[in-house]
């Protein structure tokens, strides 16, 4: 077995530290995978990793060759893709990652379309609170909303969000909400996300809002829902809430007083830059995000 066959398994640990994960995670026996990492170290002349009944870890040599590998094996990834989309159309797995605050109603209908488009593109689509490294968790793609990684990744930005207050119309019960000062009469809910206080709200003139909230949550689909069910008053991104202010369901409350935009952005490495996968994700997706934009103009 060469080096290059061997990649892989090494990747792999790398991403695991563990043997016993590595073999589950590869569906091959303990024992395939250190006869694996055996003959590896035969070829080379090098020991590649530290392992005892209790411990197990990568030599420097070992993360070197682990590293670098992860790079040739997404390039080797890459052209067997434009190989199956000469052939057979776009097809093959995608893992991507995206923040709750990304998540639910709006990534849904945008994965719909994309695989209406692209019915032969398997998705493993996680929600996951810390953004995930694209290497050592073996993910395709990253979304993030506002800061972005410092790692070395590609960044296709994307439309970006903003965040609104919003009411259900039968929650105001006739009662108008034209300054700020009118919000203390009304049963406000906050949401804990990174960026934002759950006792202020971002003004449009960089001054924050004191709020007194009714309740706070870290889980934005529950204060969507509950607004939603004229529950309260809430700051929700406008990607979440897009369809409600469309059909007016849901109300858009002092947009020249409270919001923020932030920037939405797509993670990848620069070995998949030429990905026919993630090309045709993003492609999708932009015209996804300008059609909404375009059917948002005038909310704010």
């Amino acid at each position: 077995m060469s080096i290059l066959e061997t990649l892989p398994t090494l990747v792999s640990l790398r991403q695991t530290g563990s043997i016993s994960r590595t073999a589950r995670a590869l569906g091959v026996p303990r024992s395939t995978v250190s006869r694996r990492l055996a003959r590896a170290e035969e070829e080379l002349g090098v020991i590649l990793a530290e392992r005892t009944n209790r411990s197990f870890r990568l030599t420097p040599a070992g993360e070197l060759l682990a590293g670098g590998g992860a790079d040739v094996l997404a390039r080797v990834r890459t052209l067997a893709e434009y190989a199956q989309a000469a052939a057979d159309g776009i097809r093959g797995r995608l893992r991507v990652s995206a923040p709750p605050g990304l998540a639910g109603p709006y990534l849904a209908r945008f994965l719909t379309r994309f695989t209406e488009r692209f019915p032969d593109v398997q998705l493993e689509f996680h929600v996951r609170d810390q953004t995930p490294h694209l290497i050592d968790e073996a993910f395709d793609l990253v979304f993030v909303i506002g800061g972005l990684s410092d790692a070395p990744w590609v960044r296709h930005r994307l439309a970006p969000t903003w965040y609104l207050v919003v009411a259900s119309p039968g929650n105001l019960e006739g009662a108008q909400v034209r300054t700020v000062a009118d919000l203390a009469g009304h049963r406000l809910l906050s949401a804990r996300q990174p960026g934002l206080s759950e006792r202020a709200w971002p003004g449009i003139s960089g001054e924050p809002v004191p709020i007194e909230p009714a309740m706070v949550t870290n889980d934005l689909g529950i204060l969507h829902t509950l607004v939603r069910q004229g529950r309260g008053i809430g700051l929700l991104p406008v990607h979440l809430v897009a369809e409600e202010l469309m059909n007016g369901t849901l109300l858009a409350l002092l947009t020249d007083a409270i919001g923020l935009e932030l920037e939405v952005s797509a993670l990848f490495s620069p070995e998949r830059r030429q990905s026919p996968l993630i090309r045709a994700l993003l492609e999708t997706l932009d015209v996804f995000a300008a059609e909404t934009v375009a059917g948002m103009a005038g909310v704010r």
